[in-house]
């Protein structure tokens, strides 16, 4: 053991220590969390496009020494009881972290992950790159010769995204000398290229425990676990000197331009569906007080509603969205502004009007209450560190890698309160005006990076492909072509033949002894609020109080169901009597937590044909702020004045903008949810916020000043049918301790709201089975079918997750 501390912003204590024996490293963070986490990372830069990382990620998951399954991983999650199991290639490393709240599935999920890593079967068998990589596909000796395989088909869909394209293409402008300049998922252009000795090459150089980072989490028996390590494992290697060094990428005398094509199709516009970006690379990961302002002047300038550089842009009319992303999970982290749906020619007057604003704000126009709310939401968000269905062990474990990877304490990114202290005597010594000029205006290691439409690119592309391969097979001989298709026919075979019963045996399997049948029941008390029903957690939730309003539905008229959608998204983002929107949302980060609205279909249990739609308030915030959340919810509810042309405008543009690049990036989920909409009232009232959600957007744009007056008469209908008293629902998740004062606060909001009395309006959904096709420029296709088991005769039990594990795993 190197050394020991209590880190208190994880309420627990870190021990480093080195394998004296290979020299791995190993962190371990005492809890007393019994949701334990397991990871093992390698340093693995890339030094093409060719996808080796990722695809060596996925082949040792394809059986081991101890596992020889095809994919024991499959085989070992259907009796897993585990909170998290995946692996994870970054541009300069590669994780392969667990999570169980159970002891034998957490040492057996430890033991199968050591295995694949240190003794996969891809180093015996050719098939495993074929499958996961890449290989010929030859259906017939007449038929044309193809391109297939998993990283190569998953990156044809990941880089058939605009905004993921984009984002690879500005690294390569950034880091043309580095690692970070490839695409270490892979370029599909590129992936054939790789071969099987280069692909064992890169797992024999880095999978090796002398380049391993091995980190453990939560309540756990520490010297169990390292003698277990060093028994089964790391005894059985030398240290070796590792070839994993990052290099820095030196910085840039000047900004440099990069200009790149994406493909539409042939109905797409060309006009105004450029991308346009701006990056700066921006000193060093390890550097905590640079990255946690980075972080801030991230969300105070670009991502709240108003913020000042995110409304320069729009003002100057050079996009209908604005995005931007600060990547820090690197050794040089770099900040980029992105500007979608605009136009190439455009490109320089992008980027002076960013350095136009910046200087501006560089120079006395920063409003330091912006950056405090900036600093506020990170500081919240750190201290609740609630990070959903992840467990919180699983990213303090990539949290820390920010330093651990190149030679820092890890430790380092648990702490954050002095950093905070520094961050905000900083706000007050101009701190924050001498990093806008340090980080953008001052340095010279910049891209900008356009990407634009392209209507032939993606038949030219496929052309082109089609021609090289049609010339490859003309020059095989007829051995070659009937070698090819023999081991097609083989991988094939292999792919579909069963495991065996022996190494079926070989995966560790819980028994019902291990399972504990006691199920955890979370505190839920239903309790009554002169007449609201209340559905009330005690929890500990370190001063937090945590709400969700349920607003009644059932009297909105069905066709004015789209504009009950656009008011979920406009919700406390246009100005109020009292305040501007911009000026809205840095109290909202100065006060609270976090305040979102969406509407959410619900059904009754075993009621297939049930509808109970909700508007779904939800709101956190600090005990000490509790009086103005409810200002701020009664100001935006009762005064939020949506006859601004402008603003409306800009808000329908930001909305449309953003499902197009969320429906090219998630089809999976728009399939899905169409054949909900095919199947259950509740799926169907669902979908008019889907693609028909879309579609309204769409003509709402083109139609603007006609149907701007008609939201705004669907708007005065509609509110007092949505915020009304009657019906409401309140959910308030908090210490019985903070009940009272909570439940006080609920009940003065809860008489603001209007008390008419509407009857229910009448739905008519076409719920019938059929049969749909969408087309898309994506690369890759989606295909999904689906029933209601209900209407089948079936119902709803413990059996049916059952069902779902046979299908995803076995079917």
């Amino acid at each position: 053991m190197l050394r020991s501390e209590r880190i208190a912003e994880a309420e627990g204590t870190a021990y480093t220590f080195v394998h004296e024996k290979t020299g791995a490293q190993l962190f371990f963070l005492e809890t007393v969390d019994d949701n334990k986490v397991f990871s093992i990372s390698f340093r693995t830069p890339p030094v093409d496009d060719t996808g080796v990382a990722h695809i060596v990620e996925h082949s040792v998951l394809c059986g081991s020494r101890k596992y020889p399954l095809k994919e024991p991983f499959v085989e070992l999650v259907k009796g897993s009881l585990n909170t998290f199991l995946n692996a994870m290639t970054f541009p300069d490393k590669t994780m392969y972290p667990v999570a169980s709240r159970n002891d034998r599935d957490f040492q057996n999920l430890m033991d199968v992950y050591l295995d694949a890593v240190f003794y996969p079967a891809m180093r015996e068998n050719p098939q495993v790159l074929m499958q996961e990589g890449w290989h010929y596909e030859l259906e017939n000796a007449d038929a044309p010769l193809t391109y297939s395989g998993v990283v190569y088909n998953e990156m044809k869909g990941a880089l058939s995204a605009p905004d993921d394209l984009l984002g690879s293409r500005i690294m390569a402008a950034l880091y043309p000398d580095t690692t970070y300049g490839y695409e270490s998922g892979g370029d599909p252009e590129a992936i054939p290229a790789l071969t099987q000795e280069q692909f064992l090459a890169f797992h024999a150089r880095y999978y090796h425990p002398s380049n391993s980072y091995i980190y453990l989490y939560g309540n756990l028996d520490i010297e169990e676990k390292l003698a277990y390590l060093d028994r089964a494992y790391l005894s059985h290697f030398d240290r070796i000197p590792v070839p994993s060094r990052i290099d820095r990428q030196s910085a840039f005398p000047a900004c440099v331009r990069k200009d790149h094509f994406y493909p539409i199709g042939a109905e797409e516009p060309l006009a105004e569906n450029a991308f346009l970006s701006l990056s700066w690379v921006i000193g060093d990961t390890s550097d905590m007080k640079r990255v946690m302002a980075l972080q801030i002047l991230d969300h105070a300038l670009l991502r709240m509603q108003g913020a000042p550089l995110r409304q320069a842009l729009i003002d100057a009319g050079l996009g209908r969205d604005v995005d931007s992303n600060y990547e820090s999970d690197i050794l040089q982290p770099f900040f980029s502004i992105v500007v979608s749906k605009s136009e190439t020619a455009r490109a320089e007057e992008f980027a002076r009007v960013v350095r136009e604003t910046l200087t501006q704000l560089a120079d006395g126009g920063l409003n330091h209450q912006l950056v405090q709310a900036s600093l506020n939401t990170l500081e919240f968000r750190l201290r609740e560190s609630d990070f959903g269905s992840s467990p919180k062990g699983l990213i303090y474990g990539i949290r820390l890698m920010k330093t651990w990877l190149y030679g820092g304490a890890p430790e380092d990114y648990l702490r954050y309160e002095d950093t905070l202290a520094a961050l905000k005597k900083g706000l007050k010594d101009g701190y924050f005006e001498q990093l806008i000029r340090e980080a953008f205006l001052d340095n010279p290691h910049a891209a900008l990076v356009t990407l634009a439409p392209s209507r032939t690119l993606g038949a030219e592309r496929a052309a082109a492909q089609a021609a090289e391969l049609a010339e490859k097979k003309a020059a095989m001989s007829a051995d070659e072509v009937a070698e090819v298709m023999r081991s097609c026919a083989a991988l094939k075979a292999a792919q579909e033949a069963p495991d065996t019963e022996e190494a079926l045996r070989s995966i560790p399997i819980l028994a019902r002894s291990d399972i504990r049948k006691d199920a955890e029941r979370l505190p839920l008390e239903v309790r009554d609020l002169a007449g609201t029903k209340v559905l009330f957690s005690d929890l500990e939730t370190n001063g937090i109080v945590y709400l969700n309003f349920y607003f009644p539905m059932a009297a909105v008229a069905q066709e004015d169901l789209p504009y009950a959608y656009l008011l979920a998204e406009m919700f406390g983002a246009v100005d109020t009597t009292a305040h501007c929107y911009a000026e809205l949302a840095m109290l909202r980060s100065l006060y609270t937590g976090g305040i979102g609205a969406d509407i959410v279909a619900y059904t009754r249990a075993g009621e297939a044909d049930s509808l109970m739609p909700r508007f779904k308030l939800r709101a956190k915030v600090l005990r000490e702020n509790l009086p103005r959340l409810f200002e701020l919810l009664t100001e935006i509810i009762g005064t939020s004045d949506f006859s601004g042309s402008k603003r409306i405008r800009e808000l329908v543009d930001e909305e449309k903008t953003g499902m197009e690049l969320s429906l090219q990036r998630a089809a999976n989920q728009v399939v899905a949810s169409r054949i909900a909409a095919y199947l259950t009232p509740a799926g169907a009232y669902a979908e008019v916020g889907g693609l028909p959600f879309h579609d309204f957007l769409s003509a709402f744009k083109e139609n603007f000043d006609v149907d701007h007056a008609k939201m705004q008469a669907a708007f005065a209908r509609i509110l007092p049918q949505i915020f009304n008293r009657n019906d409401l629902i309140l959910s308030v998740t908090a210490p019985a301790s903070m009940y009272d004062e909570t439940a006080a606060q609920l009940a003065a909001f809860r008489d603001t709201l209007s008390a008419a009395v509407f009857p229910s309006a009448p739905y008519t959904w076409n719920i019938r089975a059929r049969n749909e096709g969408l087309t898309t420029q994506s690369r890759v296709q989606y295909v999904a079918k689906g029933a209601n088991f209900l209407k089948l005769g079936y119902r709803y039990t413990g059996t049916m997750r059952v069902l779902e594990t046979l299908l995803r795993y076995d079917y």
